[in-house]
């Protein structure tokens, strides 16, 4: 296991979300911000947090805010920025549309993660790149993939020593925790329960 004070974490905000037509960390979700509910969680294990994304809207959170090193990459340029960023040997890195994340399922991923390894939740057999922890000695191939413009992140991770953290169990405990709201359609389901 990862000792907790190795780790920081890096939540992705402020993306080009077509399918949510605005900025998903802003969508109000019962009112309050989705990106809230995410933070509040990493605060509660408790880990450092840092927010990473274009939008300046970000201060409000009073949390550090940064910009992609390099600017359209998605993803990868936001795992670049968090591990040229961070001053821990590793980074949690966390999507802002996974509202319903509980303590429990980062402390569980945070507990079954290995040194020197990418450390992914898996759930119905998909490895999750924005749950996962990242090893900061990752950073020259992080930045190798990005100069080729190879951005995906599965194969990425599957490409690099990784360790897999089956989540299934948790979903059935929990099955809001793992949920992602990626579109207005989501948003509106989850606002109308």
């Amino acid at each position: 296991m990862i000792p907790l004070k190795n780790i920081e974490a890096f939540v992705l905000a402020g993306g080009k979300s077509q399918r949510m037509g605005e900025d998903k960390g802003m969508a109000l979700l019962k009112g309050i911000q989705m990106i809230s509910f995410v933070i509040k969680s990493l605060h509660s294990i408790p880990l450092v947090v840092k927010l990473i994304s274009g939008n300046i809207d970000y201060v409000q959170f009073g949390l550090p805010v940064y910009t992609d090193t390099i600017p359209d990459k998605g993803p990868m340029g936001g795992l670049m920025t968090a591990l040229e960023l961070t001053y821990s040997p590793y980074v949690l890195l966390m999507g802002c549309d996974m509202p319903f994340i509980s303590k429990e399922t980062i402390s569980y991923l945070i507990e079954n993660s290995q040194e020197n390894k990418i450390t992914v939740a898996e759930t119905n057999g998909r490895i999750n790149p924005l749950l996962a922890i990242y090893p900061k000695s990752i950073l020259s191939e992080v930045s190798n993939h990005i100069e080729k413009n190879m951005l995906k992140m599965q194969d990425f991770i599957l490409r690099c020593q990784h360790h897999i953290v089956k989540m299934d169990h948790i979903q059935s405990i929990d099955p809001k925790s793992l949920t992602n709201i990626n579109s207005r359609d989501d948003l509106e389901n989850w606002n109308s329960k």
